[in-house]
């Protein structure tokens, strides 16, 4: 374009332009956007699916698709070209974007103009292909293929370029032959957004750039425009009014939610709460309810950039300790009110956007912090705006409700439904107030309660408005519900707002916390991620969020309870689920109850006959899966259900080699690896012994002494760790005895020189002991008993027995045995030690002189 051509172009835009508006944040609107093109879609190639090599049959079910058809659960990479590069997405499923019983209610108008559910309907997995991944560097790229078809886990790796999140509306077929997709990923530092061009026509400023076609027959239903082609501050003052700013602008340095005295004062929020520093912990032993709670928490009444946190989070930047160590999910409720369903063009529409934008808001969650989020309910309201909201507060018109209120007309409503299971709600609306297009309530995750007073009702919500970037704002609203607070502001004193780093206190806007939306990678600051996890933690003199409900991705089917007839799954109460848009000779689809004469349905029972009666006894319902390890079941005749499985023990033996039984299958952990890891030539198991993971782990063919762990899990009753063996992906120990012999078999190494440091131990205390045991029997031997004689043995007098006042040191009784005396030396034996010396005697044993001895066998007869 020559200069004449932007000088005119400028003209036109400056005759366009509106009064002038407060710099974009993502607490308010986006910027103005200067550059927008069509993307090149180059190729969607999907990988192959894996063989599940759990080999469950299941007859009754529908065929698989075709392995050139995009399903929900593939992994595929994606290929765009724009802007004069092409980008490699290397996808896979996000399994945790919507519940397993999720629903979405569409609202319409009763005859008095109130809301009103007008039907609901499930949000099938299968229908919902949103996916996350990385973007690689074309030369690494391959590589990625071939392990992304073997599953293998990836570490950090430096061909990794930047994130990746996409939901595919439409995979492309002779009819429309590029494929139809909307989300956001990042390369070397610069997020691209890509969206339908309807959806971008329909949000786009006057101001913003119109869509440049490309000369390489690009994507035409496609835009694509990068966050470096938003307008600074100053730009915009320019195009706004004609001329550059006299003064550098200013951009805001706090959030929308910092306006909330609930966000900042802490005797309203909990979180906001520090334990009095001066105060030991016997003091709150001693006294743990004390009457005066000023000597509890610090106040602070003026709203400041930390949100009244009273906390220097540089000292926790990059920290992730008290964040989960595991993959865990928060469950949301979403709402959308009439403003928004109708800037979005319909109920529909709404859905798929609101789909589109928690798909990449949540994949940021989950790289972060480990926690995914995931949507339970979607209560999508008529585009239409009620004459009366009914027992809908927040469902009203922009002009009736600023976005402060709204939150807390929302939170109201939401404590309604507390028992719904969900750890947050957010509401979806059309209604910006000026340029703040977002706020939320400040740590209340996991809270369904709700607290305040009128106008002030607070709960764990959020608000979020319609807009280009949408995905941030509503990431950026949760992070504050998470105890995150704004990254900017920043001047000298790091306590007051969450630092760069601890030398640099302003962030430059260059993060999603940040209330200015400049251009940067859109993430959460090492700050915040400290912010954040500290919070779950808690500390000595903090209060910590609530996090009961971020719950493992196993326990999400038993801990919401969202049964709902025509979801496709047979649950408590029905007799048959045909599913949506389904029907069924036998099933009625709006009851899910068998039809007149109808026993059961074959869409849901495996021995069921089309006539919708019971298979006879000699139909297969459940073929072997190995004849070494299992046999096929068939029919009863008088059920429609399939007997149960019956196969031979885990780790019987079946085969040469490692070949063991293992959920009816004769198999082991190296024909995993040939089954699953065929594109990388795995062969051979690695002998990680101590992994309590399940995961396929296997020799690498290329690499000596290393090995490559696999997405796939191993087939359940696999051996694990020491004796262990694999149930549902988890590795459970075997009898004590077992894991004690697997151990020392498996670390020889170790084993066989501490047995023999422990052999010599045993052998050194069983000779000690038998050594003491000799002494003290020979000690006994030589030493003979003695009774020392009585002192007046000199003399011999014949003394009555019964003589009650005579000396008796002489008499001896008659009961007396001779071997009591037998040994008895007389004086004549005694040796005196010393001459002169008539009081002290040493005897003498071993002189045998028996002369002088009294003749004990004489009896004196008794005493008189």
């Amino acid at each position: 374009m020559k200069p004449i051509h932007y000088i005119l172009a400028l003209v036109v835009i400056i005759a366009s332009s509106c009064s002038q508006h407060r710099a974009s944040a993502h607490s308010t609107s986006a910027p103005l956007l200067k550059r927008a093109t069509n993307p090149v879609t180059t190729a969607l190639e999907i990988l192959p699916r894996q063989r599940h090599i759990q080999g469950i049959v299941d007859l009754h079910r529908r065929s698989p698709s075709s392995p050139n058809t995009l399903r929900y659960d593939d992994s595929f990479r994606l290929t765009i070209s724009a802007f004069d590069e092409v980008f490699h997405l290397h996808l896979r499923p996000n399994d945790h974007l919507v519940h397993p019983a999720a629903r979405v209610n569409y609202y319409g108008l009763d005859s008095d103009g109130a809301p009103t559910i007008l039907r609901t309907e499930p949000i099938l997995r299968e229908s919902v292909k949103a996916y996350m991944g990385e973007v690689i560097s074309a030369d690494h790229s391959p590589t990625r293929m071939r392990e992304d078809t073997a599953g293998v886990v990836h570490q950090p790796h430096p061909a990794e370029l930047g994130w990746a999140r996409i939901m595919v509306h439409h995979q492309g077929d002779s009819h429309r032959p590029s494929p139809v997709y909307e989300g956001a990923f990042s390369s070397n530092g610069v997020i691209y957004h890509v969206t339908m061009k309807e959806n971008y026509l329909r949000q786009k400023h006057s101001l913003d750039a119109e869509v440049v076609q490309t000369l390489d027959d690009g994507d035409e239903k496609l835009v694509i425009w990068r966050d470096s082609d938003v307008m600074t501050p100053e730009e915009e003052h320019l195009v706004k009014t004609g001329s550059m700013p006299s003064a550098p602008l200013t951009p805001p340095t706090t959030c929308a939610h910092d306006s909330l005295p609930y966000n900042h004062n802490p005797e309203l929020n909990p979180v906001l709460r520090m334990m009095n520093p001066e105060t030991s912990w016997l003091d709150h032993l001693l006294n743990p309810y004390p009457v005066d709670n000023g000597t509890l928490y610090r106040r602070d009444d003026s709203p400041t950039g930390n949100s009244g946190m009273d906390i220097n989070f540089s000292q926790f930047i990059g920290q992730s300790v008290g964040c989960p160590s595991s993959q865990k999910v928060i469950y949301m409720g979403v709402a959308a009110d009439c403003e928004y369903v109708a800037k979005t063009d319909g109920q529909e529409n709404a859905k798929t956007q609101i789909l589109t934008t928690w798909n990449t808001a949540s994949a940021l969650y989950k790289t972060t912090f480990n926690v995914s989020l995931g949507i339970t309910t979607l209560n999508v309201q008529d585009p239409t705006c009620p004459s009366t909201p009914g027992n809908l507060p927040w469902n009203v018109p922009c002009s009736a409700a600023t976005l402060a209120s709204r939150l807390s007309l929302f939170s109201e409503w939401r404590g309604t439904v507390s028992e719904d299971g969900n750890g947050l709600w957010h509401l979806m609306s059309g209604c910006p107030t000026g340029q703040e297009v977002g706020i939320a309530w400040l740590g209340t995750i996991c809270e369904t309660k709700t607290g305040g007073s009128p106008g002030q009702i607070t709960s764990g919500t959020g608000v979020s408005t319609s807009g280009r970037t949408e995905w941030q704002v509503v990431a950026h609203e949760i992070g504050h519900n998470f105890g995150a607070i704004c990254a900017d502001g920043c001047e000298t004193d790091s306590s007051k707002c969450c630092p760069l780093n601890t030398n640099t206190c302003n962030a430059d806007a260059r993060f999603i916390m940040s209330p200015v939306a400049q251009a940067g990678e859109k993430v959460f600051s090492p700050c915040s991620l400290g912010n954040i996890c500290i919070l779950m933690q808690g500390t000595s003199t903090t209060t910590r969020t609530n996090t009961t409900c971020l719950i493992d991705p196993d326990q999400a089917k038993s801990t919401i309870s969202l049964e709902q007839c025509g979801n496709g799954i047979v649950e408590k109460g029905e007799d048959c689920d045909p599913g949506p848009g389904a029907t069924s000779d036998c099933c009625d689809a709006k009851t899910c109850k068998f039809k007149q004469g109808s026993v059961c349905d074959p869409d849901s029972s495996p021995c069921c006959t089309a006539q919708c009666s019971f298979a006879p006894s000699n139909r297969v319902c459940r073929p072997s899966r190995d004849a070494r390890c299992d046999v096929q079941e068939t029919c009863t005749g008088n059920s429609s259900s399939c007997p149960s499985d019956v196969t031979s023990p885990n780790g019987q033996s079946c085969g040469a080699g490692d070949l063991k039984c293992a959920s009816g299958q004769c198999t082991s952990i190296a024909e995993q690896c040939k089954a699953v890891g065929s594109s990388m030539n795995l062969t051979q198991a690695c002998p990680v012994t101590s992994d309590q993971s399940c995961q396929i782990s296997c020799k690498d063919p290329t690499t000596p002494n290393f090995c490559i762990t696999l997405k796939a899990l191993l087939v359940d009753g696999s051996p694990c760790g020491y004796g262990g063996s694999c149930a549902q992906g988890k590795c459970q120990s075997g009898p004590l005895l077992d894991t004690i012999k697997s151990w020392y078999r498996q670390n020889l190494q170790i084993a066989i020189p501490v047995t023999i440091v422990a052999g010599l131990i045993v052998l050194l205390i069983l000779w000690a002991i038998f050594r003491g045991i000799g002494r003290c029997c020979a000690g006994r031997r030589s030493k003979p008993v003695v009774i020392a004689p009585a002192i007046g043995m000199a003399q011999h007098r014949r003394l009555p027995s019964t003589d009650a006042f005579g000396d008796t040191r002489y008499r001896t009784p008659p009961s007396a045995s001779r071997s009591q005396y037998t040994r008895v030396p007389p004086l004549a034996a005694h040796d005196r030690s010393r001459s002169g010396q008539s009081a002290d005697l040493g005897y003498n044993y071993n002189a045998n002189n028996r002369a002088n001895w009294v003749d004990d066998r004489t009896y004196n007869g008794a005493g008189r």
